[in-house]
């Protein structure tokens, strides 16, 4: 796959290939990869939902409620 980066950004890549932190360019934007999926996969937006939303909101459960009974009622209605 070939991809553009910033140049601050190539100079970075550089720096942590010199250190010693990964043997090329190549295996640390397929490292910063799989961390990004690993992060953005459907499990963890599961797992982020579930953090955000642990305690009830009561001022706000009414409207939800609302909004779930119509989206309900919107799918029926339009089934045919």
């Amino acid at each position: 796959m070939t991809t553009r980066l910033d140049q601050d950004l190539v100079v970075a890549l550089d720096t942590a290939v010199g250190a010693g932190l990964a043997p090329n360019r190549s295996s640390l934007v397929a490292a910063a990869v799989r961390e990004w999926l690993a992060s953005h996969g459907e499990e963890a937006i599961v797992d982020s939902y579930r953090r955000r939303y642990v305690r009830p909101d009561p001022p706000h459960e009414e409207l939800i409620q609302r909004l779930a009974t119509y989206s309900v009622a919107e799918c029926l209605a339009n089934e045919s």
